[in-house]
């Protein structure tokens, strides 16, 4: 189920310019945005001017002197309510909106789940670090043992490194 949609779209100065809202009297004015807004809120209005009355709370006098053939042209007659076509529209484009925004946070979350998945199989950090860091301590870096059975893969017995590293300390400076 979908949230519903707290509010909408007063576009001011359309509606200024809209011949039928500056014929309104300020009555009418009134009476049209309250049911503007619980159109918005829900979805209609009942088409009787004496159960409008009762579900706006307002004498029902006050709605027949301010209800006009002006305010119809912004709201439609379906079943026995009163609809507003304009903010049925602003409620699907918003509500299409909010969809594509869902399915966008899934397919984003897919694509980060998928990256993360292919750093794991290659090895890669996952992020943070796990565990503590604190377990070396310096007199472990500086010792052979540390160096030659943690962090150098065993390939070359500790002789042939040593050779290697004499072989090098005394060749002659050569430039190419």
């Amino acid at each position: 189920m979908t949230k519903p949609v707290p509010y909408y779209p007063l576009y001011a100065a359309n509606l200024i310019a809209s011949k039928p809202f500056r014929l309104m009297t300020l009555e009418e004015r009134g009476l049209w945005i309250t049911i503007q807004m619980e159109c918005w809120v829900n979805g209609a209005v009942p088409y009787n001017l004496d159960e409008l009355a009762k579900y706006l709370g307002i004498p029902s006098n006050e709605v027949h002197r301010c209800f006009t053939k002006t305010q119809m042209s912004f709201l439609i007659k379906e079943d026995e309510s009163f609809k507003s076509p304009e903010l049925e529209e602003q409620r699907k484009e918003f509500l299409e909106q909010r969809e594509k925004q869902r399915i966008g946070g899934i397919d984003g979350a897919k694509r980060k789940k998928a990256k993360q998945e292919a750093a794991r199989k290659l090895g890669m950090p996952k992020g943070q670090p796990e565990g503590s860091l604190s377990y070396i301590n310096s007199n472990q870096i500086n010792s052979n043992s540390f160096i030659s059975n943690q962090l150098v893969e065993r390939r070359f017995s500790n002789q042939e490194i040593k050779e290697w590293i004499d072989d090098y300390d005394n060749a002659e400076n050569t430039k190419y």
